[in-house]
């Protein structure tokens, strides 16, 4: 069972933001989307999640194209902070939790154990405008997998935080991996998948350009790199 992006392309006008882009994520894996910036990452995810529809190819989860899977297939963690700044934690975390039909009560136990973890259990009154940036990015985080989704789609989760942070984050996507989750997400640092990810695909002008086992890619450019 596997997440297959099978030969997408996307036009946005006269420009080709992707063109015959093609990858597959292993279920249970954490897998890694690199490039720089207008590479091409965000689009593909985007396309993914059924935001944005391809001009050709299909993207299919466990042999099931996308545009058939419920919506709580998916978590999705964007760049851009998509939160309420002026709402309360607690108050939003179940709000977004209730979207996907998730019991009050099993909401409030998730976040009451999320919180604790991110040792921040204390601001769970507080308002979201209130929060630094990486204790932002640690509750869009929380919101992204209080429905349980299969498949986590974050693009560039580490953007803009300090080390404390990015290991408890990192640590977190390790036991979404050990409970059995997908997790794809983007960056532009290579030190960030050889730590976490599987495989990887490198995406540049909105092609792939490299990809496969960390291992084998890493063996592979550094026959070609002085």
């Amino acid at each position: 069972m596997s997440l297959v992006v099978d030969s997408i392309t996307k036009r946005f006008g006269p420009i080709v933001a992707l063109d015959g882009v093609s990858f597959t994520v292993e279920a249970g894996r954490i897998f890694g989307l690199l490039g720089a910036n207008g590479a091409g990452k965000t689009t593909s995810m985007r396309i993914v999640l059924d935001i944005l529809r391809p001009d050709a190819g299909r993207v299919t989860w466990q042999g099931v194209e996308n545009t058939d899977l419920p919506r709580r297939t998916w978590g999705y963690l964007p760049e851009e902070r998509g939160l309420y700044p002026r709402m309360r934690v607690g108050e939003q975390l179940r709000y977004f939790a209730a979207l996907y039909g998730v019991p009050e009560r099993q909401a409030s136990a998730e976040i009451a154990h999320w919180l604790d973890r991110f040792r921040i259990a204390d601001y769970l009154e507080r308002r979201v405008e209130e929060l630094s940036k990486g204790n932002q990015q640690k509750i869009q985080f929380i919101a992204a997998i209080l429905h349980d989704p299969d498949v986590l789609i974050m693009d560039e989760p580490f953007s803009g935080l300090d080390p404390i942070n990015v290991r408890l984050l990192k640590e977190a996507f390790l036991a979404m991996r050990d409970r059995g989750k997908t997790l794809v997400f983007s960056t532009h640092q290579m030190e960030q998948v050889e730590e976490l990810c599987e495989s990887i695909a490198i995406v540049d002008g909105g092609r792939v350009v490299v990809a496969g086992a960390v291992r084998d890619v890493k063996r592979d450019m550094n026959r070609r790199i002085v």
